[in-house]
């Protein structure tokens, strides 16, 4: 049964009742809406063609301020009440400017879309549901080469943990994969008081710029995850003890693995006494292809 369209608040497109089963909050403050709409239009510049793929667009209170500044959008969209929704009034009133396709972000791929590649690329902004937001910034890693910027709101404490410094209590490993692959900033706050239904925490806007960095393959990307593990499971533990069984094992592998370890370190600033979470993501990753590298 298709959704009925009409307007419950100035902020909606259409009505959406939002979903718990899918993690829905629904922005509904215009002053917020509108900064956020100019925070992502001002990232194009230079005549760069307006485009850009929007993540969970739900009753599109986001979508329509994109469209009033030119953008064209490629909407994905989980909720078929949504899909419903946006085509019979925003594709219906904005023809040739959106497209809205009924997906899971997790199994889509940008590589299906026509409209860009890794030479020609575009924005990805979303609302990122909380329970997920981190598998789809792995997910946006993965395809961070046909973006030129994700704009997303997240839980601010995820935001915090993805602007963090090391030796800081928010420092971890969803840090050291998501800097390693993207400058970040930290726009601003949104108060829980700004959607409906009222989350139990604040959110905040996080501006991801990628840098040129990829994984030579999903088996190395892989082997990187198990050695954060590794790390931040012994974050307040001094490193030797934190790598003993890793560095023992390459010992047995080839004699003066651990004396050539300790060489990296110190001359990576890094000692016997350091503790992981004091440890910048670029000389974990160093860390880790020494141990690739040594198997």
């Amino acid at each position: 049964m298709r959704n009925k369209v009409f307007k419950e608040n100035p902020n909606q497109v259409f009505h959406l009742q939002a979903k718990k089963s899918l993690g829905q909050n629904f922005l509904n403050d215009q002053h917020i809406i509108e900064k956020i709409a100019t925070s992502i239009n001002s990232l194009f510049y230079n005549g760069k063609p307006k485009y850009l793929h929007e993540i969970g667009p739900g009753s599109g209170s986001l979508t329509q301020p994109l469209l009033n500044k030119g953008i064209q959008i490629l909407a994905l969209e989980k909720d078929q009440r949504a899909v419903d929704g946006l085509n019979e009034t925003l594709v219906k009133n904005n023809e040739n400017k959106i497209q809205v396709i009924q997906t899971d972000i997790l199994k889509w791929s940008p590589q299906s879309d026509s409209h860009i590649s890794k030479l020609n690329k575009c924005v990805c902004v979303g609302n990122l549901p909380y329970y997920i937001s981190s598998d789809i910034l792995f997910w946006f890693c993965k395809f961070q080469e046909y973006y030129t910027h994700g704009v997303f709101m997240l839980q601010n404490e995820v935001a915090d943990r993805l602007n963090a410094k090391p030796g800081t209590k928010d420092y971890g490993r969803l840090t050291v994969r998501i800097q390693l692959f993207f400058d970040v900033q930290k726009l601003f706050e949104v108060p829980a008081s700004c959607f409906v239904p009222k989350p139990k925490v604040d959110s905040a806007i996080v501006k991801l710029t990628p840098k040129n960095f990829s994984f030579s393959s999903q088996d190395e990307d892989n082997a990187f995850g198990r050695f954060t593990a590794v790390l931040f499971s012994a974050r307040r533990k001094m490193l030797r003890r934190a790598l003993a069984a890793q560095l023992s094992d390459l010992e047995k592998k080839q004699e003066g693995n651990i004396g050539r370890f300790w060489k990296l370190a110190n001359s990576l600033g890094v000692t016997e006494e350091t503790r992981p979470d004091n440890i910048s993501p670029q000389v974990i990753l160093e860390f880790h292809k020494f141990f690739l590298n040594s198997n």
